[in-house]
């Protein structure tokens, strides 16, 4: 008599969010049973205000169906201002232009619940993500988990995926099972280096006359910033605000609506146009909250048969627009690496140590990326509200000399190395000039194949002149200005995943 085949592998997933659809997506794609554990009673909602969605985030979109409807609901970026804090125009760009003519792909900012709703509607079958089940427990057995929802139901997979949010609960568990097992291997330090050095109006109000369709105006002002971005029947709204003081894990800002009207009160009668102050936009709001800006990446994001994903893992202050789609790549690189094994070996239950053994791959291919985009994300934080002199005086004077185009080719660096679903074909789209990094070596390996030494000999003369001097004139500025940045005491510090 044969042996009985495994039972199919299964993922627990806890979060319904962008990060949460995303992972069914690329799951059903792969064929890989799970189930979405929701605590909110339905998917499609209005949590939230904005997202700014790049590049490297939408090729994933793309490859799960979702990009067409969620370009429906997007204009084309036009110009973007920089402005001294009484309106005055420092500089115009077309960075956006910039952005779509390296990758093919346009940068765009949107409503959240747009995002939302091309994932939940596009999904192949809904039926896997459950709506009402708030996480109460994860169990960790010898051969598998089990999920507790505050509605006594009991949810049994492989593994458990957290893409529960900045103040995950499938995180704190993560960390009791791991200090249980080998006590002091989360640290206190490392769980206080999730810090909040800002806070956040956000929202949105109808279009605004004085303000041009499709563009972007940063106001910089001493210690906050104003940014404010255009489209259809939309204007998005943001004010980074620094606080008094640096607030660490455990703790941590519940604001309320009167907190937002009490901060909001302070800057209404402050110029974000020449003919529009930021009190007629709050006035007009749909939508406006306060929101604390929290910024990590933790060190530990995976123990035992648990791992963590999206804001529970890496948190970014939202300047940047680049949370969602590290969401997206993060999903992409650990369904990469699930595909791969349960492909190789289909007749085989998956074993603890096979298990680790992906986490602690997809934890070092993401984490040192996702450093260098906090650390991007921290200096333009900090670069756009004047955070100290120096920080004035390299936007001031520096980023004007340097120039859109070098800026354009610094984001570039980013946006190429984005990771994507190596198990489903790109949609055709339009190429940029600057292919992503995946695609570059997909392209070579097969060169490779067909003629190595030509391959080697022609990629020599691709070398130009231009992106050399990029880099020698940066490290001259980095190595003559680094010490005294406040930022590189963040890159520096890699033991607690880059602590404040």
């Amino acid at each position: 008599m044969g042996e009985e085949k495994p039972k199919a592998f299964r993922v627990v997933v806890a979060g319904g969010g962008i990060a949460g659809l995303a992972m069914s997506h690329a799951l059903q794609l792969a064929k890989i049973d799970h189930v979405v554990l929701e605590a909110y009673p339905e998917i499609v909602s209005h949590v939230g205000a904005s997202i700014g969605l790049w590049p490297n985030g939408i090729r994933v979109l793309d490859q799960m169906g979702c990009w067409e409807d969620i370009k429906s609901h997007c204009g084309p970026m036009n110009n973007s201002y920089n402005r001294l804090p009484d309106a005055t125009v420092t500089s115009v760009g077309r960075l956006a232009d910039m952005i779509k003519d390296r990758h093919g792909y346009d940068f765009v900012v949107l409503e959240r619940r747009h995002v939302v709703d091309a994932l939940y509607n596009n999904l192949p079958d809904k039926s896997y993500v459950l709506t009402n089940k708030k996480v109460q427990n994860v169990i960790q057995t010898t051969d598998g988990v089990r999920v507790e929802t505050e509605d006594n139901a009991t949810y049994e997979g492989d593994i458990v995926v957290g893409c529960d949010g900045v103040n995950s609960l499938v995180r704190d568990f993560m960390w009791e099972s791991a200090n249980k097992a080998v006590p002091g291997s989360i640290s206190a330090a490392e769980k206080s280096s999730l810090a909040t050095t800002y806070s956040c109006l956000i929202g949105f109000a109808p279009e605004m006359a004085g303000i041009g369709m499709g563009d972007c105006q940063t106001v910089h002002n001493q210690g906050f910033s104003f940014l404010i971005i255009t489209q259809p029947g939309r204007t998005f709204f943001f004010v980074f605000i620094k606080l008094p003081k640096v607030v660490r894990w455990p703790n941590r800002f519940r604001y309320t609506a009167e907190d937002a009207d009490r901060e909001a009160a302070k800057l209404m009668d402050l110029p974000v146009t020449e003919s529009v102050m930021f009190g007629e936009i709050w006035k007009r709001r749909l939508r406006g909250q306060l929101i604390p800006l929290e910024e990590v990446v933790f060190d530990h994001w995976h123990h035992n048969r648990i791992a963590i994903l999206g804001d529970s893992a890496h948190k970014l202050t939202i300047n940047l627009a680049f949370g969602g789609n590290s969401a997206l790549e993060s999903t992409a690189a650990l369904v990469n690496l699930l595909n791969k094994e349960l492909k190789a070996h289909p007749d085989q239950k998956m074993s603890q140590q096979t298990i680790s053994a992906i986490f602690e791959e997809y934890q070092e291919l993401r984490k040192p990326r996702m450093k260098q985009v906090l650390n991007l994300a921290y200096q333009l934080t900090r670069l756009q509200a004047w955070d100290g002199p120096l920080m004035k005086m390299i936007q001031r004077f520096v980023i004007p000399w340097v120039g859109d185009q070098r800026v354009a080719d610094h984001f570039a660096l980013l946006v190429k190395g984005g990771v994507k679903l190596d198990y489903v074909p790109l949609p055709p789209h339009v190429k940029g000039s600057i292919e992503f990094e995946d695609l570059r070596t997909e392209t070579e390996g097969k060169a490779l194949l067909q003629d190595k030494v030509t391959r080697v000999r022609t990629k020599k003369w691709r070398v130009s002149l231009a992106p050399l001097a990029l880099v020698a004139a940066s490290m001259v500025f980095l190595g003559t200005f680094a010490r005294f940045l406040p930022f590189t005491a963040y890159a520096a510090d890699t033991e607690h995943g880059g602590s404040l």
